[in-house]
């Protein structure tokens, strides 16, 4: 009997550790990007005009089908097999009439990093 007498503090025990877990305002770990190995590389993506990185630029490798958008900083990544690819920036202005994206040939280098400059003038909407 004084068994039975315990479960319901066990209960609310058991309940109040649960709620504590959930309530926790510490911050999501990100999961991590893939590592480039021997049989990939790293393509960094910078979208800036003068120098200043622009956000939230939608960027993709047209082959793989994979997109992202550039940071806070104008930098987006992806981690790619080896090979030739087309990177397509979206709403990236030059000259003349507003373009709706604008294509560039790379190749992703065994365990390496290329660097991907993509200028979109801002005033020449």
């Amino acid at each position: 009997m004084r068994t039975l007498a315990l479960i319901p503090t066990f209960i609310s025990t058991f309940c109040f550790v649960m709620l504590a877990v959930a309530c926790d305002e510490s911050e999501p770990v990100a999961p991590s990007k893939p590592a480039p190995t021997p049989e990939t590389g790293t393509v960094v993506v910078f979208v800036h005009w003068q120098g200043q990185g622009l956000p939230d630029k939608r960027v993709e490798l047209i082959e793989l089908g994979i997109a992202t958008t550039t940071n806070a900083d104008g930098l987006a990544e992806f981690v790619a097999p080896i090979g030739d690819y087309t990177l397509r920036s979206y709403d990236i202005n030059g000259g003349g009439p507003a373009l709706r994206y604008i294509d560039q040939k790379i190749t992703v280098i065994p365990n390496d990093e290329i660097l991907v400059d993509v200028v979109d003038c801002l005033p020449c909407v």
